[in-house]
């Protein structure tokens, strides 16, 4: 039986594998190792590490790796990141990015991510995305706020997480960046308590 539409835009599958969905423009699915050769080329190239560089992948086993993590993710909660491709019709099945959110925070929070690629930007489709992955948030655990971190410098993301609704609860240094002038920024779409926020920028 179809899943009805949600407010997102995010439909379930009519067929095919129970976590992919589909968006107005958009086929999400969840990560194989055989996306690995294209998300290599994603985040190996500068454009989309220039403005966070820990996103940077110096080899293909780097990015298996975190692609065998999102695979893990998917497994033990039911919900993460997909990848996103474009949706039936003219160019179908292009890389647009990945996205979504997953569990973080020893599973007490929602963590919302999304990497689109440069020839992608400006397209709305981090919109989309964001939509579709905090929808589901929502639906699996209500309970438990959605966040987003992102690095201080990379101003884009932090318009597209503030479009999504989230709103910056904290800032302070980024202890990931080798640079030690580099902040980091948290946003959640509620209050979050003292551990929460030390668990997520840690």
């Amino acid at each position: 039986m179809p899943v009805p539409e949600d407010p997102s835009g995010c439909t379930g599958p009519a067929h095919g594998p129970a976590h992919d969905a589909r968006t107005a423009r958009l086929s999400l699915r969840t990560p194989s190792p055989d996306d690995v050769p294209e998300l290599f080329a994603l985040y190996s190239d500068p454009r989309t590490w220039q403005g966070d560089p820990v996103l940077r992948h110096t080899s293909p086993a780097r990015t298996l790796e975190l692609v065998e993590r999102w695979r893990a993710g998917w497994r033990s909660t039911g919900l993460g990141l997909w990848v996103a491709r474009t949706a039936p019709g003219p160019g179908a099945g292009e890389l647009v990015g990945v996205g979504g959110c997953s569990l973080r925070a020893a599973a007490t929070a929602w963590n919302l991510a999304f990497t689109l690629h440069p020839d992608r930007w400006g397209q709305g489709y981090a919109q989309e995305v964001a939509a579709a992955g905090t929808h589901g948030a929502r639906r699996a655990h209500p309970e438990l706020p959605v966040t987003a971190v992102v690095a201080g410098r990379n101003e884009r993301s932090a318009r597209a997480v503030r479009r999504a609704g989230l709103h910056e609860v904290w800032r302070g240094p980024d202890a990931r960046d080798p640079d030690p002038s580099a902040t980091l920024l948290l946003f959640a779409d509620r209050p979050l308590t003292a551990g929460q926020v030390r668990a997520l920028v840690a």
